[in-house]
């Protein structure tokens, strides 16, 4: 649901880009095209398979007609090496040569067709530092501080890294933290929770209640790297208050846990 939300967003942009589906591929040879490719046949739109381009030759020798191997193409479990990234390229550019090859398609996307599966994230808004006080009642408590060791990506054709969420509130354990939790009360019917996944013994394990029920735990050491955590806390029809309080579990009080930001639906 996620990603055909982020698919919407997109091709409803003022400045009108253009979509493309690319299917990546996992080491075991798993990928989510079953499921998304019937978004863009619904949609009409072009899609790439690197699944399809490379999994069947992986079970080939060179003889038989095998390219690159597995060990070859993939630098971990889930990322393509150098080679395999290549080869990522390479697919988008077949595309590109078909279609500077083909008419000029004049039929506009039919943007108004019921969603295939699902689009109630569709209209997400981000609350973070920046502008959390203006939308919701935020009381920082323990999380006063701001973490500025974050994931990174290269965005908007920079060849530098740009922080992900670099508004957000942290807690460190030190003495001279806020006291207590951090607590917020927005009005909404659905809230994503994006916290900070970290491979640091520093950081803990945080609480997440909502509306005085726990919801979940939290634990920033399941990724084992600096990566952004998305989690759901709740899903609604209609819009309420809500009552949302974060805080350290038992025996992690002097660890760090960081609020990237939410994800909020009115």
């Amino acid at each position: 649901m996620r990603k055909q939300n982020e698919g919407l967003q997109a091709l409803g942009a003022d400045n009108d880009p253009a979509v493309i589906l690319l299917f990546s591929v996992f080491e075991n040879d798993w990928n989510l095209q079953d499921r998304l490719a019937p978004v863009g046949w619904h949609y009409n739109l072009p899609m790439v398979s690197v699944k399809d381009a490379v999994v069947e030759q992986f079970h080939h020798t060179p003889a038989e007609g095998g390219i690159i191997s597995r060990e070859q193409f993939f630098h971990d479990i889930y990322h393509p090496s150098n080679a395999g990234h290549f080869i990522m390229a390479d697919c988008l550019g077949w595309l590109f040569e078909v279609t500077n090859h083909s008419d000029l398609d004049k039929e506009k996307l039919a943007m108004d067709k019921p969603p295939l599966i699902g689009n109630d994230f569709a209209e997400v808004k981000l609350l973070d530092r920046l502008n959390g006080d203006a939308i919701a009642r935020i009381d920082a408590g323990g999380f006063e501080k701001i973490d500025t060791d974050l994931q990174m990506a290269e965005m908007d054709d920079h060849a530098f890294g740009t922080p992900h969420f670099p508004n957000n509130w942290m807690h460190t354990g030190e003495r001279d933290d806020g006291n207590g939790s951090f607590k917020m009360i927005l009005r909404s019917k659905r809230v994503i929770l994006v916290f900070k996944d970290s491979g640091s013994d520093e950081f803990g394990i945080a609480n997440i209640i909502v509306d005085g029920k726990l919801v979940r735990k939290a634990d920033p050491s399941q990724i084992k790297w600096t990566h952004c955590h998305a989690v759901l806390l709740f899903d609604e029809k209609d819009a309420r208050e809500h009552t949302i309080e974060i805080d350290m579990d038992e025996g992690h009080e002097a660890k760090q846990f960081t609020i990237l930001g939410f994800g909020y639906v009115d």
